[in-house]
């Protein structure tokens, strides 16, 4: 099923690269290791910390500097980051948290197909914000759905979905998070005023 937005009319329906996404090359400055977490981060955070229940599985998209699996790894049976950043993984590694593991893998791509599913939580402050074209896009929705379990949510939030690396045009609104609701087995929700989420439904 084809995903359409009607304010993606000039995003390329497939962008045809080898590697999917944006912002490859600029680790340096997209390197976030060692900055404060952001408001819109905390406020996921916020959410989760009272939906979370103990033994969950999380995995968090794009670690930044891991302060999310130093928060909730010890409530968790395994926390799983993702991160295309080697900064950021040596960062997270360094900190030696227990429960706590690091991928590099690309969340646009079939690489995704490596790590193992079943998490209760999704955690990904930037949707579409390094997307390259809808199909990858499309791809990444796939693979979460893959990922999650039945009844599982993809955490995110208002200010997140409006970032795009370089200022590009696939931002997202919550009325877009019911529409891929429409074409992936998710139902949309509002956590909170900022904080919306995508629940994985079962399989029919």
């Amino acid at each position: 099923m084809t995903l359409h937005l009607s304010h993606w009319q000039d995003v390329p329906r497939d962008c045809a690269q080898t590697v999917p996404g944006v912002g490859h090359g600029s680790d340096r400055v997209m390197d976030v290791s060692k900055r404060s977490t952001t408001a819109d981060q905390l406020r996921i955070e916020a959410a989760l910390d009272a939906l979370l229940d103990p033994g969950a599985r999380l995995l968090h998209v794009g670690i930044g500097n891991s302060s999310l699996a130093a928060r909730f790894a010890s409530r968790c049976e395994r926390v799983v980051g993702l991160t295309l950043r080697g900064a950021e993984k040596h960062h997270g590694d360094s900190l030696a948290i227990a429960g706590y593991s690091i991928e590099v893998l690309n969340k646009h791509s079939a690489d995704l197909d490596a790590l193992d599913g079943a998490f209760d939580f999704i955690v990904d402050n930037n949707l579409s914000g390094f997307a390259c074209c809808i199909r990858h896009f499309e791809r990444m929705l796939a693979n979460y759905a893959r990922l999650l379990l039945p009844g599982g949510l993809i955490l995110t939030d208002r200010v997140g979905m409006q970032w795009t690396y370089r200022n590009g045009p696939m931002r997202l609104r919550y009325e877009d998070l019911e529409t891929i609701a429409r074409s992936f087995p998710f139902a949309a929700l509002r956590i909170s005023g900022d904080v919306f989420a995508l629940r994985r439904r079962a399989a029919r």
